[in-house]
C-alpha cells in the first residue's frame, strides 16, 4: 500500500513518561540519535557544546573541537594534545573560544587556532582545565579551578580567590562561581559579591537556574534550592528524591521551562516546573550512555547530550511518539479510544485497555484475533472485530455478536435507532434496544463485497468504496434488511478505478485514489478533483484523509504528510507534518487514524501506534539555505574551495576548474537536526544532467572527465517534513587542456606560419630534385606498368583454364550421372531377365516333352552366360566410388547393417536424384521410397530435424 523507502539505521527510540493528565504510557517515546566515537572519529568523551549562526554545531571533545553541519563530522585540533573542556561561540567577531587543559584560545578564519597562553601574566600560566567559557559584557570568562581569566579581546586579566574554585556557572546573563569554601559567588566585573545565601555550605553545585526573583541551586547529591536575597529554602522535593544517589553534573532549562538534569549513573532527568511531572531517560532505555556529562539546547529546540562515551541528540519538541510493546501493545495498531477510565486500543492480536494513570495495558481476555473499529454509540463503546462485534466497558470486552469479521460500526442518521456494521461480506443491521445497547439483528442481503469504508450521505443513502472492486451506491429497503446495489465508479470519470477509500470531512463525502483526492456529490454520483485539499497532494496517491476533533484535515499520500488547519469553514492552511519522516513505520496493511483521544491523534503502525499532536509540530526555522561546503579535486587531492566557518563572506557563485581535475566532489551542508537521518539530496549539473537526479542520503556529489564549458550547479534538500529546499547556483568554469586552449591556439597559428615558410624555402630545392628524378620515375613507371600487363595476362590465362576445368568437371559429373544411370538400368533389366530364367526353369521342369525341355535349357544357358548381374553393380561401384572418393566403401565400413537397396538408396541419393527418378531404378512406388527413406534415416542414426539428403551429399 505505502510504497516509501525509508532509512531507519539513523534513528533509535527513547521510552518516556506521559507529559498530561491521561496516563504516564501515553506519551510514548521520544525519537533520539546516538553518534558514537566510530562515526565522529574522536575520542569518547564530551563535555561542551556551541552553536554559530550557521547553525554549526560544536563539540569539546577529550581529542579536540568536533563540528557537524547536519551531514558530516569533523575533527580540529591544535596540535597540543590537550584535551578539551569547555566551547563558547562569540557572534560578534565570529570565533570560538575553547577552553582545555592548561591552554585556551579560539578558532577563526579557517580554523585557524588562536592561543591567548601568551596574554596571561606570567605568574599565572600554571592551571589545570578550562571547565566553562562564558561570553558576558563582551568579554570571555576562562573559569578554571586556580583562577578566572578575563580576555576583553586585548588581553587578559586574572580573578583571584584564596584557595581556588570550584564550577563556575551562567545564569541570567550573569556570570557565578562556587570558591573552595562553598559560597556562590556573583562575578561582577573583576570582583566577586556573594549576593545569594546558601543552605548547603561546602556541598558542591551542579547548576544554577534563574527563577522568580532568586536562582534554583542543583548540588552534585541531588538537593535542590531556592536562593534569594532574603533567604533560602527547600523546593521540588519529589525532583530532589528521584536525584538522590545519581550525582547530578550538569542542569539545563529549556525553552519551554523544562529542566534537564544530567547525572554521571542514572542517564537524564527531565521535570516540568508547572505541571511537576518527572521524565527519565537511561541506557536500558536506549540512550548511548548513563553518565551523561553536559547538555544543549540548539537554535531548533533540539536537546544534545555529551556522554562518557558518545553524544546523544534527542528531538525533544518532536510531535511524534512511539506506542508498543513497552506499554505491552502486541501486534500492528488499528484504532485507539480514550475514555473516563483509560484508553482502549484494538490491534491484530486483540483489544487492549491501558487503565488511566497505568503503565502497562492489560490484554481484554476473549478477543484474540485482528480487532477493528471503534464507536461510541448511545453511550456505550463497540469494536469491530474478526470474529463479530463486542462491547467494551469497565476495563472488558464482552462479544455481542458473531458475524464474518466486522470492521466497524455507524449510527443511521436518518434512522437511528438502528445501526449498521461493514463487515468482510456486507452489511449488517444492528438496533438499539431499551438498555441503549446494541442487538444484532441480520445479515443485510443484496450485497456481499467487503465494507470497511461505508458513510451514509444526507439522503440515507449508503455509499461503500470497496478498495479492490470500486465505489457501491446502496439504497436500504423500507425494512432495512435488503438494499439495491449500483457500482457507480463504472461511469465515474475517474483515472483509476481500483483503491477508492471513501471518508467523509464535515458532510461531504471524498475519494482518495491512485491518483490523488476527489469529492463526491451524492446527489447525482458525480465527482470532480477536490481542489480546497488538492493544491499539495497534486495526482499522487492517497492513502489517508480524516478529520479530527478540532475539525483539522489529516492526510497521508505518497510524498505528503501533513494536516489542513481549518480556519473557516471552507478555508484551510496546510502544515507539513514531522510523521513524514516515519511513514515507513506507518501500517501499510490496515491505515487508520484514531480521533477520539484527548491529546493529538493515533496513527495505526506496524508496531503499535504512532502518537501525533499536531500542536507540537514546529515548521522548519532554518535560517540560511543549503549551502556548498567544498569542491574537492579527488585526483588531484586538494579542495578547489570551502567554505570558512568563521568568516563572514558572500557565498560561492563562480568558480573554475582546471584541465587537471579529472574527478570533481562537491559536498554540501544543510545544517538540519531535526528528523536526522531522513533528510534527502538530490542534484543537477545543467550542461550535464537533463534534470535532478533522484533522491539519495549522500550529501555529496562526484563528476568525472567533464568536458570544457559552462556548467550551473544545483543541489535540492528534503527534509523531516518533506519539505525542499534549494541551494544558490554554483557556476562551474571548466578550462580546456592546454591543447586546446587560447594561448596553444595561438602558437598553432605560429607554427602553421613557420611552416608555411618553410615549405616555400624548400619547394624549391624539391622541385629540381624532382625534376631530375622524373625521367628516372619515368621509365621505371614504364616497366612497372609493362610487368603489371604480364600478370594480367598470366592471370587471365589462369581464370581461363579454370574455367575449362570447371568445365570439364561438369561434364565429367554429368557423364557419371548418365553412365551410372545406364549402369543402374542395365543391372535393373538383368534382375529382370534372372526373374524370367526362373521361371524357364519351372517350366522345364514341369514339361514332360524332351524336346521342348532341351530348348528350354538351351534358353536357360545362354542367360547364364549372357547375365552378369553382380559384375554390372560391382562396375557401378567401381566407376561411382572413383568419381565420389569410395562413397559405397566408406558406406559400408561405417554402417554394415545396411542392405544392398539401402546402399543403392545412398548412391541415388548421392547422385542428387529426386523421388521419381529413384522409383523407376529400384523399381518401387513412390510411398515404397519415403519408407525406404525413413529406414535408412533409423539405420543412419539420424536426428529428427536432420536431412537425410544433406547428409549424404556430405559424408
Amino acid at each position: 500500500m505505502l510504497h516509501f523507502e525509508y532509512n531507519m539505521r539513523y534513528i533509535s527510540f527513547l521510552i518516556l513518561l506521559l507529559i498530561g493528565p491521561q496516563s504516564r504510557a501515553l506519551s510514548g517515546k521520544y525519537p533520539i540519535r546516538n553518534f558514537g566515537p566510530a562515526e565522529y572519529k574522536a575520542g569518547i568523551q564530551n563535555i561542551d557544546f556551541a552553536q554559530n549562526r550557521d547553525m554549526a554545531i560544536f563539540v569539546a571533545n577529550n581529542l579536540g573541537v568536533l563540528s557537524f553541519n547536519g551531514n558530516t563530522w569533523e575533527r580540529h585540533d591544535f596540535k597540543t594534545g590537550k584535551k578539551k573542556r569547555s566551547l563558547a561561540f562569540d557572534e560578534n567577531t565570529n570565533r570560538l573560544y575553547v577552553g582545555s587543559q592548561g591552554e585556551f584560545g579560539f578558532f577563526e578564519a579557517d580554523w585557524q587556532y588562536v592561543s591567548l597562553l601568551e596574554k596571561i601574566p606570567s605568574g599565572f600560566r600554571d592551571f589545570d582545565e578550562v571547565w566553562d567559557v562564558f561570553l558576558v559584557n563582551s568579554k570571555v570568562y576562562f573559569c578554571t579551578f586556580q583562577g578566572i581569566y578575563v580576555y576583553d579581546g586585548q588581553s587578559v586579566v586574572v580573578i583571584e580567590q584564596e584557595g581556588g574554585f570550584g564550577r563556575s556557572f551562567l545564569a541570567n546573563g550573569k556570570a557565578f562561581t562556587q570558591n573552595q569554601q562553598g559560597r556562590l559567588l556573583e562575578v561582577d566585573g573583576l570582583k566577586l559579591v556573594q549576593s545569594y545565601p546558601q543552605g548547603q555550605a561546602g556541598a558542591v553545585i551542579a547548576g544554577v537556574i534563574p527563577q522568580d526573583a532568586g536562582y534554583l541551586l542543583f548540588y552534585n547529591s541531588g538537593q535542590i534550592e531556592f536562593t534569594t536575597p532574603f533567604g533560602v529554602s527547600r523546593k521540588y522535593d519529589a525532583l530532589s528524591r528521584a536525584l538522590q544517589g545519581t550525582y547530578v553534573n550538569h542542569v539545563l532549562q529549556l525553552s519551554d521551562t523544562r529542566l534537564v538534569v544530567a547525572t554521571q549513573t542514572s542517564g537524564l532527568f527531565l521535570y516540568d516546573l508547572q505541571e511537576g511531572v518527572l521524565e527519565r531517560i537511561t541506557k536500558e532505555d536506549g540512550l548511548g550512555s548513563n553518565a551523561c556529562l553536559r547538555s544543549f539546547q540548539d537554535f531548533f529546540g533540539n536537546l544534545w547530550v555529551g556522554m562518557q562515551n558518545g553524544i546523544a541528540l534527542i528531538h525533544i519538541h518532536s510531535p511524534m511518539r512511539f506506542l508498543n510493546q513497552e506499554i505491552n501493545l502486541q501486534g500492528s495498531g488499528y484504532e485507539a479510544f480514550e475514555t473516563v477510565g483509560g484508553t482502549y486500543f484494538t490491534t491484530s492480536n486483540g483489544i487492549y485497555f491501558l487503565e488511566k494513570n497505568a503503565a502497562q495495558s492489560t490484554f481484554l481476555t476473549g478477543t484474540e484475533g485482528p480487532a477493528y473499529g471503534m464507536q461510541k454509540i448511545a453511550g456505550k463503546l463497540y469494536a469491530g472485530h474478526h470474529t463479530g462485534l463486542f462491547l467494551l466497558e469497565n476495563g472488558r470486552a464482552k462479544r455481542l455478536a458473531n458475524t464474518d469479521g466486522l470492521w466497524q460500526v455507524k449510527q443511521l442518521r436518518l434512522q437511528p435507532e438502528f445501526v449498521i456494521g461493514g463487515t468482510y461480506s456486507g452489511l449488517y443491521l444492528f438496533r438499539i434496544d431499551e438498555n441503549q445497547q446494541l442487538h444484532p439483528v441480520q445479515k443485510i442481503s443484496g450485497f456481499n463485497a467487503s465494507s470497511r469504508f461505508f458513510e451514509e450521505d444526507q439522503s440515507g443513502r449508503i455509499w461503500v468504496g470497496q478498495y479492490y472492486k470500486g465505489l457501491y451506491q446502496l439504497i436500504l429497503s423500507e425494512g432495512l434488511t435488503e438494499v439495491t446495489v449500483k457500482n457507480v465508479s463504472e461511469n465515474l470519470d475517474l483515472p483509476v478505478k481500483e483503491q477508492i477509500i471513501l471518508s467523509r470531512v464535515a458532510d461531504d463525502l471524498y475519494l482518495a485514489t491512485n491518483a490523488g483526492l476527489y469529492q463526491l456529490s451524492p446527489a447525482d454520483g458525480s465527482v470532480r478533483r477536490a481542489e480546497i485539499f488538492s493544491g499539495p497532494i497534486g495526482e499522487q496517491p492517497v492513502y489517508l484523509l480524516a478529520q479530527d476533533q478540532k475539525n483539522n484535515v489529516h492526510i497521508i499520500a505518497e510524498n505528503v504528510v501533513g494536516l489542513f488547519r481549518q480556519i473557516s469553514t471552507s478555508n484551510y492552511l496546510f502544515i507539513p507534518s514531522s510523521l513524514y519522516q516515519l511513514r515507513y513505520y506507518l501500517n501499510n496493511d490496515l491505515l487508520q487514524a484514531s480521533m477520539n483521544t484527548g491529546h493529538g491523534v493515533f496513527f495505526s503502525a506496524n508496531e503499535g501506534f504512532i502518537y501525533y499532536d499536531p500542536a507540537l509540530e514546529v515548521p522548519s526555522k532554518a535560517e540560511k539555505p543549503l549551502l556548498i561546503n567544498r569542491v574537492f579535486s579527488v585526483n588531484q587531492g586538494r579542495a578547489l574551495y570551502a567554505r570558512k566557518p568563521f568568516e563572514v563572506k558572500p557565498e560561492i557563485e563562480r568558480l573554475e576548474v582546471g584541465p587537471g581535475v579529472k574527478v570533481l566532489k562537491i559536498d554540501v551542508e544543510s545544517f538540519q537536526f531535526t528528523g536526522l537521518g531522513n533528510q534527502q539530496f538530490r542534484y543537477f549539473l545543467k550542461g550535464l544532467d537533463e534534470d535532478f537526479g533522484e533522491w539519495t542520503t549522500s550529501a555529496s556529489k562526484e563528476y568525472s572527465n567533464l568536458k570544457e564549458g559552462i556548467y550551473e550547479f544545483k543541489v535540492q534538500t528534503r527534509d523531516h517534513l518533506g519539505q525542499i529546499t534549494a541551494s544558490p547556483a554554483l557556476y562551474l568554469k571548466v578550462k580546456p587542456p592546454f591543447y586546446r586552449s587560447p594561448t596553444a591556439l595561438a602558437l598553432y597559428v605560429l607554427m602553421v606560419v613557420f611552416a608555411l615558410f618553410l615549405s616555400f624555402k624548400l619547394q624549391k630545392r624539391r622541385y629540381n630534385r624532382k625534376a631530375e628524378k622524373i625521367e628516372e620515375a619515368g621509365q621505371l613507371q614504364l616497366a612497372k606498368e609493362q610487368q603489371k600487363l604480364a600478370v594480367v595476362e598470366q592471370q587471365k590465362e589462369q581464370e581461363l583454364l579454370r574455367l575449362k576445368e570447371e568445365k570439364i568437371q561438369s561434364e565429367l559429373q554429368h557423364v557419371n550421372k548418365l553412365l551410372a544411370a545406364s549402369t543402374m538400368n542395365l543391372v535393373v533389366k538383368n534382375e529382370f531377365i534372372e526373374a524370367i530364367k526362373e521361371e524357364l526353369k519351372e517350366v522345364k521342369q514341369k514339361d514332360k516333352n524332351k524336346e521342348t525341355k532341351r530348348a528350354l535349357e538351351k534358353i536357360v544357358k545362354e542367360i547364364d552366360i549372357n547375365l552378369k548381374l553382380q559384375e554390372d553393380w560391382e562396375q557401378f561401384e567401381y566407376h561411382f566410388d572413383a568419381v565420389h572418393g569410395d562413397f559405397l566403401t566408406r558406406l559400408r565400413n561405417d554402417y554394415p547393417d545396411l542392405s544392398p537397396n539401402e546402399q543403392k538408396l545412398c548412391a541415388f541419393l548421392r547422385l542428387n536424384l529426386n523421388t521419381k527418378e529413384i522409383c523407376n531404378l529400384l523399381g518401387i512406388s513412390l510411398r515404397g521410397v519415403e519408407v525406404a527413406r525413413y529406414r535408412l534415416r533409423k539405420k543412419l542414426d539420424l536426428e529428427r530435424g536432420q536431412n537425410l539428403s544433406k547428409f549424404i551429399l556430405e559424408y
